[in-house]
């Protein structure tokens, strides 16, 4: 059966007997069952046996090489099944790397730094968002959690462009010092990209007590609703500002939706996307950065700011907006709030 031309010769096996001519002799009944296997059997000892004799018009049978193909195919499958234990990269264990939070991060997350993140207003919110306790895994996980770090792209971090993006009041931060803070930024957002899985705990809100990534409910907007207003301490510390934007401006953002947040593309096309619908901390850290990158306060004239005309009735002294009048009158409630908020930062960041 499996060879032809053996010579006379026969092989033995416990499982049956193949003898000259290639006829098989099987211990199993029938064609099924345990004969199967003692043909199998037979078949696997005349290949080790008899093969060394076979002559070169030999014949094999199908049988043993499809036997052997499925069992290496199987032995690939489970192989492929089994994940191996991930290694640590020895550049995880590079002293440089290990301090590297403490050396270049954590002092951008002290709110009297006079920083890049201090002056692009991470110093503020991040304090009690970003890094709760100063953990460095906590911090990432946060930032991570926050939607400003990307773990899988860290060149593509929002915090990075928010730094680079800064424009900064004292003439210590110079464009060399915002590069530095940037590139610091990003070899710490790396080096956690690549090492972190092995450092560092999961946590289920490393935030704390902070909103989740992308979840930010949206206050009562209605028109009849009062002015919010902001308990002001009076200091003009960046924490005050990007706060009272969140209180004044950010949370009045459902009289603007959906056509200028960012997660609503489309109709109308040319309307500003510049709220940044993401977690409340962020989400109003980066729309402000937005309203005065777009220039909608004006400094010269803070009654005149576009943030105020824009949503004001063109009867009431607002200008054309292609959208309904969100601020009925200068009595309304946001109307009030957006100006309590404008008089703030122009007073706050006057020379």
């Amino acid at each position: 059966m499996l060879w032809a031309g053996l010579g006379g010769a026969a092989c033995t096996d416990a499982g049956g007997v193949v003898g000259s001519g290639g006829t098989e002799a099987s211990t199993g009944s029938g064609g099924s069952g345990s004969g199967s296997v003692a043909r199998i059997l037979v078949d696997a000892c005349a290949l080790r046996q008899c093969a060394p004799r076979a002559t070169r018009g030999s014949v094999t049978s199908l049988r043993l090489p499809l036997v052997l193909a499925a069992g290496s195919l199987l032995g690939l499958v489970l192989a492929a099944c089994e994940d191996p234990a991930p290694v640590e990269p020895e550049v995880c264990k590079d002293e440089e790397r290990l301090t590297l939070f403490e050396r270049r991060i954590a002092p951008l997350l002290v709110d009297d730094s006079r920083s890049a993140c201090n002056e692009c207003h991470l110093a503020g919110v991040d304090l009690g968002l970003y890094s709760p306790d100063g953990d460095e895994c906590r911090t990432m996980a946060c930032m991570v959690d926050a939607g400003i770090v990307d773990l899988a792209s860290p060149e593509d971090s929002k915090v990075l462009d928010w730094i680079l993006r800064s424009s900064p009041d004292s003439p210590l931060i110079t464009a060399d010092v915002l590069q530095e803070e940037h590139d610091g930024m990003l070899e710490w957002i790396e080096h956690q990209a690549e090492c972190g899985a092995f450092a560092c705990p999961r946590f289920d809100d490393p935030c704390g007590t902070a909103a989740q990534v992308g979840v930010c409910e949206t206050p009562d907007s209605r028109h009849d609703q009062p002015p919010r207003g902001f308990d002001d301490p009076g200091d003009c510390s960046d924490v005050t500002i990007e706060r009272a934007f969140g209180e004044l401006v950010y949370s009045w953002r459902g009289r603007c939706s959906p056509c200028h947040f960012d997660s609503r593309p489309g109709d109308p096309e040319n309307a500003p996307r510049f709220i940044v619908d993401a977690d409340c901390a962020s989400g109003s850290l980066a729309t402000m950065r937005n309203v005065l990158e777009r220039g909608l306060v004006d400094r010269e004239r803070p009654a005149e700011s576009l943030l105020l005309l824009k949503p004001l009735a063109v009867e009431a002294g607002g200008v054309e907006h292609e959208g309904d009048a969100k601020f009925f009158d200068t009595e309304d409630g946001a109307y009030q709030d957006f100006k309590a908020w404008i008089d703030l930062y122009v007073g706050c960041t006057a020379p």
